[in-house]
C-alpha cells in the first residue's frame, strides 16, 4: 500500500512506500517542476503504472508533478510566476519548504529529476561532478533510451560543457538565479543525482517512453 499526501494548493501529490518510516535509503523521483515539460510527468506516470511490483517492494518517494498549475497552463512557472526549480534554499516556501523538511529526515540513495529542454536536440543529463572521470551510471542511463531518441551532441548546453550527452557541473557553483532541486538534494545527501532531459519539441509519446526507460535503468542500478 502507498499513502498519498496533499501538500499544497493546487494539490501536489507525493507517493511514498511504507518503507519510508524505516531506516532505509530511499529512491527519490520527481517530474513536472516546470509545467511546460509534460513528457517528464507522463514518463514518470507510465513507469509507475507498469512497475507495480517495484512500487510495492522498493523504498520510493515520488513527486509525479511538482507544478500542476504550470502543467495545466503550459508554463515553466507556477501561478505566482516563480520558477520552482530555483527556490530549493527557501525553507519557508509553502511547497518546497515541506519537501525539504521531509527529505532532510530521510537517507537517499538515488535522486532522479525529470526535465525537458525546448532547445534540446536529443537526450542528455546532468550529473554533479565529484572530480575525476564520470562513473558508469550516466552512460548507462542514456544508453537505455538512445534507440528512441539520440543523444544531444551539442558541445555546450546553457553555458556548460557537454560531452556525449553528459554535463557535469561543479556543485559549488550553483546557478546565479537560485538553488535547483537536484543540487540541493545532492549537497544534502551526497548520493547519485541525475537531471534527465528530453527534447520537448519531439513527439510526446516518444519522449515519455524515453523517460520511462531511463527511470527503469537508473532504478535497476540503484537496486543491484
Amino acid at each position: 500500500m502507498h499513502r498519498v499526501s496533499e501538500i499544497s494548493d493546487p494539490f501536489v501529490y507525493v507517493v511514498f512506500s511504507p518503507l519510508i518510516e524505516s531506516d532505509v535509503k530511499m529512491i527519490y523521483l520527481s517530474a513536472g517542476v516546470h509545467g511546460d515539460e509534460s513528457g517528464a510527468t507522463e514518463g514518470l506516470l507510465r513507469w509507475a503504472e507498469s512497475s507495480q511490483l517495484q512500487l510495492n517492494s522498493l523504498p520510493l518517494l515520488i513527486f509525479p508533478c511538482l507544478n500542476p498549475w504550470g502543467l495545466k497552463n503550459n508554463s515553466r512557472f507556477d501561478s505566482q510566476g516563480i520558477d520552482l526549480n530555483r527556490v530549493w534554499d527557501q525553507f519557508n516556501h509553502p511547497l518546497i519548504g515541506p519537501i525539504i523538511d521531509q527529505t532532510n529526515k530521510l537517507s537517499l540513495k538515488l535522486v532522479l529529476n525529470l526535465h525537458e529542454d525546448y532547445d534540446g536536440q536529443g537526450i542528455y543529463l546532468y550529473e554533479p561532478s565529484t572530480g575525476g572521470r564520470p562513473g558508469e551510471w550516466a552512460e548507462r542511463i542514456l544508453l537505455s533510451a538512445e534507440l528512441l531518441i539520440p543523444r544531444d551532441q551539442r558541445k555546450s548546453i546553457e553555458g556548460r560543457k557537454c560531452r556525449n550527452g553528459i554535463i557535469r557541473p561543479r556543485p559549488h557553483k550553483p546557478p546565479a538565479d537560485g538553488m535547483p532541486e537536484a543540487l540541493h538534494l545532492y549537497l544534502t545527501h551526497h548520493c547519485p543525482t541525475f537531471t534527465i532531459e528530453t527534447p520537448s519539441e519531439m513527439d510526446l509519446d516518444i519522449r515519455a517512453q524515453a523517460h520511462e526507460k531511463m527511470i527503469s535503468e537508473a532504478i535497476r542500478m540503484a537496486s543491484a
